[in-house]
């Protein structure tokens, strides 16, 4: 039966949804089939097996049913009051009347299928880029052309693209795809458990496995050529580039390495690459104040490699470069009683930070610490664990933040 949808959960669990309302479902850390069941009876208040599905963050799932969408929770394993709501006036630039297929891509975009057609959607602006949508043909090289059943992305470094009862697996390094087969063969790539959790929840354990598959990718380096660091240790990343992208320490700004990081703040280093580089400006390089070390007692999250005070953001706008700073195109700006941050007077400026702020929010400790997160996120000016030049919070904390962001994972003292 041919695969309507398709859904990569923060579970570590990859699910198949088919036309004739079953499901299967797949596990990440091994690719193998998992079992199936009956879509209406265990995922509670969907009415029948949904075009499009795709995870958010925060336990969230979007199911897109014709033209109407649910919003589901994981925790609570049930549609929310309220739900469904229409597509149309709700998603800015999607059309009214639904979609075939949905991905979270892991860097702040969720891609979406329609037709021939392609939609970026950005998860900081809520709407879809502009310039969408553009043609499937000439843009993914080797998915079909006319229409996409269904897309799975679970993290790493490959994606599944699937039209009835055939599979196309895509390579993301090389931007094509690189086998076909047929569904009823299909195993998955296996991906580290927690690829697709915020970098909050994960354990050591997972921490461990995600760093080892960015260094075995090539996407990190520690010291002294370490792959497989202990879990639970802290480490030393030499050179300083993540994903190809350099981490700057502007109080040290000739360091050739990051020490004493805790591996999940490692993770929520290289997923801020993918974040803060998924559309224009093109950024080559985050400065920051500290990411091992800071002022305060030894059991304080900066003092124990789990948080990053970021400062800063350099690179080029259509071949203009830029370098932007906290403190200069921010914390500066006139006091106004609200956000300083102004798209119509920088566009750059604001475009970076709130992506910044927003992925802060969904990877980082957010409202809470751990489990205590919950839906919605703060948003710009509010209160939280996130902090930066306009923190509605603690106006003390307000003031000390002027020149960065605070992002951490875990409490802010142990």
């Amino acid at each position: 039966m041919t695969v309507q949808a398709a859904l990569a959960s923060s579970s570590d669990t990859g699910y198949l949804f088919r036309g004739d309302g079953s499901y299967t479902r797949y596990d990440g850390p091994s690719g193998a089939q998992a079992g199936s069941d009956d879509v209406v009876a265990q995922w509670h208040g969907l009415p029948r097996s949904p075009d499009a599905a795709v995870y958010w963050s925060f336990d969230k799932v979007y199911f897109f049913v014709g033209g109407d969408y649910y919003r589901y929770d994981l925790g609570a394993d049930a549609v929310e009051p309220g739900y469904p709501r229409p597509v149309a006036g709700n998603w800015p630039g999607l059309p009214g009347d639904g979609v075939d297929a949905a991905v979270n891509w892991g860097n702040g975009k969720v891609y979406f299928f329609r037709g021939g057609d392609y939609y970026r959607y950005d998860m900081t602006d809520d709407r879809v880029d502009p310039g969408y949508p553009r043609p499937i043909a000439g843009n993914w090289p080797g998915v079909w052309e006319d229409r996409v059943g269904a897309v799975l992305y679970q993290g790493g470094s490959q994606a599944y693209f699937f039209r009835d009862e055939t599979y196309r697996r895509y390579d993301l390094a090389n931007d094509k795809v690189d086998e076909e087969g047929a569904v009823a063969a299909l195993r998955l790539a296996p991906v580290p458990s927690g690829s697709m959790l915020a970098a909050r929840h994960l354990t050591q354990e997972q921490a461990n496995g995600l760093v080892v598959d960015l260094i075995g990718r090539g996407l990190v380096s520690l010291k002294g050529g370490v792959t497989r660091p202990a879990v639970g240790a802290r480490v030393v990343v030499q050179p300083t580039s993540v994903n190809g992208m350099p981490y700057t320490n502007q109080v040290a700004p000739g360091a050739s390495l990051i020490d004493n990081v805790d591996q999940r703040m490692l993770v929520v280093l290289y997923r801020l690459t993918r974040w803060i580089n998924s559309s224009h400006p093109d950024v080559s390089e985050i400065l920051h104040l500290g990411i091992g070390h800071g002022s305060g007692p030894p059991n304080d999250c900066h003092n124990q490699g789990r948080a990053l005070d970021l400062s800063g953001v350099v690179g080029s706008d259509d071949g203009t470069p830029f370098r932007k700073e906290v403190l200069k195109d921010w914390g500066n700006l006139p006091a106004t009683g609200g956000i300083r941050l102004d798209a119509a007077r920088d566009p750059v400026a604001y475009l970076l930070f709130t992506h910044v702020y927003t992925f802060a929010s969904f990877e980082c400790e957010s409202n809470g610490i751990g489990p205590q997160n919950h839906w919605p996120p703060p948003p710009l000016g509010g209160s939280g664990f996130v902090i930066y030049p306009d923190y509605g919070g603690d106006p003390a904390l307000r003031s000390a933040h002027q020149n960065h962001f605070h992002m951490q994972v875990g409490p802010t003292r142990v």
